[in-house]
C-alpha cells in the first residue's frame, strides 16, 4: 500500500489521508512564546543602521527605514540558508558520499558552512553514527500531525538516538526538545520500498534517547533533550492553540452592530 502521507516540499505542508495536517515546527512556532525574538530583531536592525548611517541622506528616509526594517529578516534568512546547506551536507555524509560543498546551482558554500560540515563529519566519525532513518517524514495517525526528522542512528554508546541538527549561534532551546518529543512519538515514518521505489508507511522505530547535534564552524556538541511522554503531552496541548492562531479574524470577532431602534 502506498503512503497515506503527502509532503509538499516547496510549500512545506503535509496532508494525511487527503486532509491537511499541521507540521510539528509550525505547531511549536504558533503556540510558543518567544520573548527573545523582538530584542534579536531590534539588534539586527540597529547593527544594520550603524553600518549604513551614511546611506540615510542618499537613500532618503523612507527607503532607508524600509531597508532597516528588512535587515533582521535578511539576517535570519541567511542563517536559515546556512542551516539548509548543513542539512545538504548531512545528507551526503549519511549516504557515505564525499562532501561536495556546492549548492544546486553549483555555487560554493560559504567558508563557515564548509567548516560546520566538517564538524558534522567529525561528529559522525567520532560517534560512529550508523544511520537507521535519515530525513524522512513522520506522522501520528490518531493525533493528526506530521513532520520531518533529521536522523535516527545507532551511536558509539550502544544506544539508538533520534537526532536533529541545529546551527544557531545561541545553542539549543527547550522548543527543540518539544520537537524531538513529537517525532519520537510518531506512529509511522515514510519510507521507500526498495523493490518498487514507492513511498510506503512503516512503523516508527523505538529509540533510546533523543538529542540535538549543535554544529558550529569550530565545534560540535551532542546535547541530550527530554522527549518523554510528559513532554509529548505538552506538545499535544499546543495543537488546538496552534489551530486557533490560524483562524480568520471573522471567526472570533463580529461586525459592529447598531443600537436597536426603540419601538414607538
Amino acid at each position: 500500500m502506498s503512503s497515506r502521507l503527502v509532503f509538499s516540499e516547496g510549500r512545506h505542508t503535509y496532508a494525511l489521508d487527503g486532509h491537511r495536517v499541521p507540521g510539528v515546527t509550525t505547531v511549536i512556532r504558533n503556540a510558543t512564546n518567544k520573548p527573545a525574538l523582538p530584542p534579536s530583531a531590534a539588534k539586527e536592525t540597529a547593527l544594520w543602521a550603524a553600518a549604513n548611517v551614511e546611506a540615510l541622506t542618499p537613500m532618503g528616509t523612507d527607503s532607508w527605514v524600509r531597508a532597516a526594517t528588512a535587515a533582521y529578516r535578511d539576517a535570519w534568512g541567511a542563517s536559515a540558508k546556512r542551516g539548509t546547506l548543513l542539512h545538504d551536507a548531512a545528507r551526503q555524509l549519511v549516504a557515505g558520499e564525499p562532501l561536495e560543498p556546492v549548492d544546486a546551482e553549483g555555487v560554493q558554500w560559504p567558508d563557515d558552512v564548509i567548516r560546520s560540515a566538517e564538524m558534522l563529519a567529525r561528529f559522525m566519525d567520532e560517534w560512529d553514527a550508523q544511520p537507521v532513518i535519515a530525513e524522512r517524514p513522520v506522522f501520528h495517525e490518531a493525533h493528526g500531525w506530521a513532520g520531518t526528522l533529521d536522523l535516527v542512528a545507532d551511536l558509539r554508546d550502544g544506544r539508538r538516538w533520534l537526532l536533529d541538527y541545529k546551527t544557531g549561534k545561541t545553542g539549543v532551546y527547550p522548543e527543540m526538545a518539544m520537537q524531538q518529543a513529537a517525532y519520537r512519538h510518531a506512529t509511522h515514518y515514510q519510507g521507500v520500498d526498495t523493490t518498487t521505489g514507492e513511498l510506503v508507511d512503516l512503523p516508527m522505530v523505538p529509540v533510546d534517547r533523543a538529542g540535538v547535534v549543535w554544529v558550529r564552524p569550530d565545534f560540535y556538541e551532542l546535547r541530550p533533550v527530554r522527549a518523554d511522554d510528559a513532554m509529548y503531552q505538552v506538545f499535544l496541548a499546543m495543537l488546538p492553540v496552534s489551530r486557533w492562531t490560524e483562524w480568520p479574524r471573522e471567526e472570533t470577532v463580529g461586525e459592529p452592530i447598531t443600537v436597536p431602534a426603540v419601538a414607538s
